[in-house]
């Protein structure tokens, strides 16, 4: 198992399609969606990171990670939107989100900026073991689309949180 960490501008083709492959094993939009997604510009940008494991030369797991802006008390500020994370459904249980999920934690940790997630319900307590903070939702709002996943945080100064 080899882990890599490449921004979006260094991908080749052959790693972006096993991407998009191993994203729509798990949301089946299909391969033309999948691909359209990622090329959009708001959804992927050129120096976002893409955290995955290659087992035999193929991608098992997954997380992208984009700095975006956020805004508090009318000043812009930077923080690590994390996306995607996904393992290939026959290398589940071999703790390839534990090894990914280190490594996103370690580069957030370095970036020294809050980390957010959007997720279903029955995945906030995974994230809550790796260091991941529940958000009331009357605490923040999403601009760019609705919003019916549960937000969490990580590495967020409490101040800010409580504007």
């Amino acid at each position: 198992m080899k882990f890599f960490k490449n921004p979006t501008f260094r991908l080749n083709k052959k790693d972006i399609y096993q991407i998009i492959n191993l994203k729509n094993s798990e949301w089946n939009y299909g391969i033309s969606s999948q691909l359209k997604w990622f090329n959009d510009k708001k959804n992927v940008f050129k120096n976002d990171l893409h955290f995955y494991l290659k087992k035999d030369k193929k991608i098992v797991a997954y997380v992208q990670l984009g700095k975006r802006n956020y805004i508090i008390n009318s000043k812009v500020k930077i923080y690590i939107l994390f996306r995607t994370l996904v393992v290939l459904k026959n290398n589940r249980g071999k703790n390839l989100s534990k090894k990914i999920m280190n490594e996103v934690l370690k580069f957030i940790k370095i970036q020294k900026k809050p980390c957010f997630l959007l997720c279903k319900k029955k995945l906030v307590n995974f994230y809550k073991k790796y260091g991941f903070e529940k958000l009331n939702k009357k605490k923040y709002k999403i601009e760019d689309h609705k919003n019916t996943l549960h937000g969490m945080i990580h590495n967020f100064n409490q101040a800010d949180l409580i504007k």
